[in-house]
């Protein structure tokens, strides 16, 4: 296996999950530090378009988005331990729910709350990403309690599953847990009110010391430079062929535009399709900084068309 290698930049919410992950499975990795907002120059070469936070490269495989970066260090290192085969269907909807709906409603109260702090390009760039393209200040001001009170409900019922000792599935500490843990991280490192607002969830701060207590750091840094060229002198090790599915035409070669199914501003992901079954889009694409590289994808969240 080639060297495990994060562009990430350290306040990002998700590159703090993954690392999370790689911590608790002690493992090392090289840490490229990207851009918070675009243009990302030595990013989107390699991602063919892609431009949120963190993208996990081996070698000329680029794996894109949390879930899926999950599952391929899992495969990857062939460790299964936070995402054990018996418990993985829960854990991976029970993680896909947070990462959706509870982190929103958590960005939503963290960006209103720093609407008047926060630099302009940035709050500009993110209300783009999360809330679609007809938000407003006053609009989103106006309806801050009662996100508010939505977030509190959602973290209520996850402090309930935790219950007692152990994690959210198992007495071991799986994935899911980590999800608990970087959720609090995030709402206590970014919201003035943050801390004040998690003492009512002893469960979820029991668990956000645990999985933090328990993790290693074991990475070196590396230039966006050099990531580029191990990916330009690497080969990729991606299955090709695309598994029939109902009501799907698409063939391996074809040219196609993945983009997220939500409302969102970023641009969409395009190249030749490579590999398609039922969870992992992956793509060929060739850029003269990195040549050909392959590109992964979940499918779930995505929307995959063809552009012929």
């Amino acid at each position: 296996m080639s060297e495990l290698i994060l562009h990430h930049y350290w306040q990002s919410p998700f590159a703090h999950k993954i690392r999370l992950v790689l911590g608790l499975i002690d493992i090392s990795w090289r840490s490229v530090e990207i851009p918070r907002i675009p243009p990302k120059p030595l990013l989107i070469p390699l991602t063919a378009g892609y431009r949120r936070t963190p993208v996990l490269q081996c070698g000329a495989d680029v794996f894109c988005d949390t879930q899926n970066i999950v599952r391929a260090i899992a495969d990857l290192t062939d460790d299964h331990q936070l995402i054990p085969a018996s418990k993985r269907a829960k854990i991976l909807m029970f993680t896909d729910w947070i990462d959706g709906t509870v982190f929103n409603l958590a960005v939503r109260v963290i960006l209103t709350s720093a609407m008047e702090t926060a630099p302009p390009e940035f709050i500009q760039d993110r209300a783009g990403l999360y809330f679609g393209s007809n938000w407003t200040p006053d609009g989103l001001k106006a309806q801050l309690p009662g996100v508010i009170l939505q977030l509190g409900a959602h973290l209520k019922l996850i402090d309930q599953g935790l219950a007692g000792s152990g994690g959210f599935v198992s007495r071991a500490p799986s994935y899911a847990d980590i999800s608990i843990a970087n959720i609090a991280w995030f709402i206590r490192g970014r919201w003035e009110n943050g801390p004040n607002f998690l003492k009512q969830f002893p469960n979820i701060e029991r668990v956000e010391r645990e999985i933090h207590v328990q993790t290693s750091e074991r990475c070196e840094d590396l230039t966006g430079d050099a990531a580029l060229a191990i990916a330009h002198d690497s080969l990729s090790s991606a299955p090709e062929g695309v598994q029939r599915q109902a009501e799907c035409s698409m063939q391996q070669g074809m040219r196609v535009s993945i983009t997220p199914q939500a409302d969102t501003s970023d641009p969409p992901i395009i190249g030749q399709l490579r590999s398609l079954d039922d969870i992992r889009v992956s793509i060929d694409h060739n850029a003269p900084e990195v040549g050909d590289v392959v590109v992964h994808l979940p499918i779930a969240g995505y929307q995959i068309q063809s552009c012929e």
